[in-house]
């Protein structure tokens, strides 16, 4: 009990932090790229993508509970859970290589080989962010630790946010020499690369002091016991919307440069890496927030100042010092809230071992990724759906006044209408927990 009382060496919050740097500069990938990749430079029709990018992440996030009950009833590697990092890493980053590799081959095989390497991409992705994510209840038990570790956490996910914006579609075309398919592959083999090494770095360097309790309990009545726990609801609730709002900024960026603003699409990537860099200083500032004011209100102000930023960003008109500038800080005050997020999960879990008897660490946290993950699918099918019903098309030279109208509502609307909702539902968090 000592030990899990210890206070978290600063060597160990890092190499937490690193597991979510892979999987965000991976995933930030496919999430702002990959749409570009298959309707711009693959020139799979933009419906298509839509109901793929729908389609294959429902199907892969049913992955997330059984994974979970895995976690539970420590099926694999003896109830721990660095070990699902060390064996499903690689698998994970080659099969998001994978995604990025074109097959030299007509449009139905080109298109069900992107619904093969997009659906194991999630998949094991799975095998490796729910054990993860799971880490924190292990490792300690004390909530000022816990915040701690959903800050680095946060803080990685958004430098590697920063890098794959800043980055990626400079070093394709360097890398391509002015063939952006090849440059797309080059660059994708060396970001996998270096992913595959970091990604061990919380299996290295995080110790897990508590014991993870084994529970053999079916999965409908763990499903009902954290249906009840109310805490678990919100928190699951208000972390999965951001996903919609993620992959409004991510799946769109691109084209909202294109054919918004009439910038290359590199401003697009340009304001990727600002939403990187103000999320990741909003994630150092969140926990001198979250003590002055609590996380209820730590979540919905920052969200309630993010709804002014938007609505400044659009009048700016075609100013990109001003448009970063204003789009970072629109970020920044989204970043003050996910530490918030990811603390309430973790403490929600552990809320309900109190009062209701019910733990179940790993499937509350897979359900909660898989509620994420088909979040995420609804966002990704949105944004390339958006494209799809405004007519956009990638051989224009510029795109109809409708298609740009929908580009704005789905870069811009969708993440005000996010912000809103999610001020509103985290105040129905229990009192006795804020």
């Amino acid at each position: 009990m000592a030990e899990a009382n210890a206070r978290l060496s600063f060597r160990e919050r890092l190499c937490f932090g690193a597991g979510d740097f892979v999987g965000n500069m991976l995933f930030g990938i496919s999430g702002s790229y990959l749409i570009y990749f298959y309707t711009t430079i693959e020139r799979i029709p933009a419906a298509s993508v839509a109901l793929l990018m729908l389609v294959a992440r429902i199907f892969d996030s049913l992955a997330d509970p059984a994974v979970g009950l895995m976690i539970d009833r420590q099926t694999l590697f003896g109830g721990r859970l660095r070990p699902y990092i060390k064996w499903f890493a690689f698998p994970f980053v080659l099969s998001t290589f994978l995604c990025f590799v074109p097959l030299p081959v007509g449009g139905g095989v080109r298109l069900a080989w992107a619904y093969g390497t997009y659906l194991l991409c999630g998949i094991t992705f799975s095998l490796v962010i729910n054990p993860y994510g799971v880490l924190p209840n292990v490792m300690t038990d004390r909530p000022a630790d816990r915040l701690s570790l959903a800050t680095f956490r946060m803080f990685g996910a958004m430098l590697g946010i920063s890098l794959v914006g800043a980055t990626a579609l400079p070093a394709v075309h360097l890398l391509g020499h002015g063939d952006d398919e090849r440059g797309f592959v080059r660059f994708m083999a060396l970001v996998c690369a270096i992913g595959g090494v970091l990604l061990m770095a919380p299996y290295f360097g995080c110790r897990e002091r508590l014991p993870l309790q084994r529970e053999h309990h079916r999965l409908r009545t763990a499903l009902v016991g954290l249906l009840r726990n109310r805490a678990w609801v919100i928190a699951t609730i208000v972390l999965s919307t951001f996903y919609l709002n993620l992959t409004a900024f991510y799946g769109l960026a691109l084209y909202y440069a294109q054919a918004v603003l009439g910038m290359p699409a590199e401003f697009g990537g340009v304001l990727i890496a600002g939403m990187g860099f103000g999320k990741m200083v909003g994630t150092l500032c969140s926990p001198a927030l979250t003590r002055r004011v609590g996380p209820r209100a730590a979540i919905a102000l920052p969200y309630l100042a993010s709804i002014a930023g938007l609505v400044a960003f659009l009048g700016i008109g075609r100013h990109p010092a001003a448009l970063l500038a204003c789009f970072a800080t629109v970020c920044f005050f989204e970043g003050l809230t996910l530490p918030v997020m990811y603390m309430l999960v973790a403490d929600s879990i552990d809320f309900g071992a109190r009062e209701l008897g019910l733990k179940a660490a790993g499937l509350a946290y897979s359900i909660n990724n898989f509620v994420g993950k088909v979040a995420w699918a609804i966002g990704g099918a949105l944004s390339a759906g958006i494209l799809a019903w405004g007519g956009y098309d990638p051989a224009a030279a510029q795109q109809t006044l409708l298609a740009r109208h929908f580009i704005i509502f789905g870069f811009l609307g969708v993440p005000l209408i996010v912000a809103l909702a999610s001020a509103a539902i985290v105040t129905l968090y229990p009192s006795s927990r804020s």
